[in-house]
């Protein structure tokens, strides 16, 4: 079964070039770990705001739809927080906690761009010694030196111990304080796993395993029970919140290929996460071409992702590191499009979409230009669907459309769509050429044309992305009656239609 599936993506492969979904997910990782993508050595807080705001202007440009922002590095944060120290790659120096409220900027541009703003959290892994002495004189302790009976060294690096229950608690503690201060749209795990096999737990192993469990399951139960508390107390603190994670990219192993393993090589398990309803969605790191098994891996994780969406996360910092053709991760998203279960691809990492190397400006060009060229909404996250907007109208003068509509009752409005439409009415899973005004804030929409009589449509998406039924404004006699279309008999919408003047 796995081989004919992977067949028959090959084989779709040539039917069509860009094809591109209504609805997919277009993310990328913002690394603030080094000042990597950002602030890129920039200490003062203009000069940080003004290369933010540019990076997310070609984002947009290019149809981004999600930024995944880390918050969290190495035991550092990028909030001025109670438990761990801000970090020094924003702030310049480890005695100092942030100047201006990072956060609440960054969600703030995001969402003005309609962009999704998920918090990256690195939970386990707080970095050398070195690193911590760069804040010994931060009044916030790096937790190397405020919670040392909690820490393991492993190759070079402290870890945080999985297995203690007061580890998992000071973390949880953590990220509470992050979530109830800021409307994040999610926040995605990174890390969350052991750092490898001979990880030194024999003392939590001994101490914290009354089920005698063998040390790989037990390792993933540590695991298990830590990613759960946090997505309940993430639910409960703010309900809308998306969990998800970045795990390891091959999951079990898949014949043929001897890549390291989320679940055997690491002690986690995401696929558990979502089976017990403690996950929104994953975005495995695979990060590799296919003599290391890219298609295979991929149809693994949707067979065991039990119908959640699957975000696959792509690296196009293989382009210089690996030497890669553009055309490598041009072709992988044209896989994901075309695997039933696949919900979108997500970069890793900013620097690598909008760097100054030919080869990353090739790959930015293509997607501006070709593979994301049209807006995308989110996937549907839930099952309610949004109700229609409300006292929709249209009005024709010098040379141009107002359409303007009132809010549906009850619905928290993440923002409307127009369509360009006529008699047949319009399919808005199937009609992305017939999109005039795609992510409308606010209740009006100004659309220049000097033809009159033309027929619009439209609608509301919530807070889950589902889209609501479209309303209508045409010409016709029926104003506000209800009709079903006899085109839609097995899914049809309940279209609403509504007179338009002309001034």
């Amino acid at each position: 079964m796995l081989r004919l599936l992977i067949l028959a993506i090959v084989v779709l492969q040539c039917t069509s070039v860009y094809a591109q979904p209504l609805r997919e997910v277009r993310g990328v990782w913002l690394t603030t770990n080094g000042g990597m993508d950002w602030p890129a050595g920039r200490y003062d807080e203009s000069s940080q705001k003004k290369l933010l705001v540019e990076m997310l202007d070609r984002l947009a440009e290019a149809n981004f739809n999600m930024v995944l922002f880390q918050v969290q590095a190495n035991g550092d944060v990028a909030w001025n927080s109670s438990l761990q120290p801000a970090m020094e790659s924003l702030t310049g120096n480890g005695s100092r906690s942030l100047s201006y409220d990072v956060c609440r900027f960054v969600i703030d541009e995001c969402h003005k761009r309609s962009m999704e703003c998920h918090a990256w959290v690195v939970p386990f892994r707080i970095g050398s010694s070195r690193n911590a002495a760069r804040y010994a004189s931060n009044k916030v302790k790096h937790p190397l030196k405020s919670h040392r009976d909690l820490c393991v060294l492993y190759s070079g690096g402290y870890y945080l111990d999985p297995g203690l229950p007061e580890a998992r608690k000071y973390l949880l503690k953590l990220y509470k304080e992050l979530i109830e201060k800021y409307d994040f749209d999610g926040i995605n795990l990174d890390y969350t796993r052991y750092p490898g096999d001979k990880f030194n737990d024999a003392s939590s192993f001994k101490a914290y395993n009354p089920g005698k469990l063998s040390r790989d399951d037990w390792r993933r139960a540590n695991i298990n029970e830590f990613v759960a508390q946090l997505h309940d107390m993430a639910k409960k603190v703010r309900p809308g919140i998306r969990v998800g994670s970045a795990p390891i990219g091959t999951y079990k192993n898949v014949d043929k290929y001897k890549n390291a393993t989320s679940y055997f090589s690491y002690q986690q398990d995401p696929c558990q996460w979502i089976e017990s309803g403690h996950h929104d969605f994953i975005i495995p790191q695979m990060y590799w071409n296919e003599d290391f098994g890219f298609t295979p891996n991929m149809v693994t994780w949707v067979n065991n992702s039990c119908k959640h969406p699957v975000v696959v996360g792509l690296a196009p910092y293989k382009l210089v590191d690996s030497k890669w053709d553009v055309d490598v991760i041009i072709d992988q998203i044209e896989k994901t499009r075309r695997t039933d279960g696949v919900a979108g691809v997500c970069f890793f990492r900013a620097e690598h979409l909008l760097g100054n190397n030919p080869k990353i400006k090739r790959l930015y060009d293509a997607l501006r230009k070709d593979v994301f060229n049209r807006p995308a909404h989110l996937p549907q996250f839930g099952s309610n669907k949004a109700p229609s907007p409300r006292n929709v109208k249209a009005e024709y003068s010098n040379g141009g459309y107002v359409i303007t509509w009132d809010a549906p009752r009850n619905c928290d409005v993440r923002y409307y769509s127009v369509y360009l439409t006529d008699d047949k009415g319009v399919r808005i899973d199937q009609a992305p050429d017939d999109i005039v005004g795609f992510k409308v804030k606010g209740n009006s929409f100004n659309y220049r044309s000097s033809k009159k009589g033309l027929k619009f449509a439209v609608t509301a998406f919530d807070r889950d992305y589902s889209e609501s039924d479209p309303v209508y404004v045409n010409r016709g006699k029926e104003k506000s009656k209800k009709h079903k279309s006899k085109s839609d008999s097995d899914n049809s919408d309940e279209r609403v239609y509504v007179d338009y003047d002309f001034l």
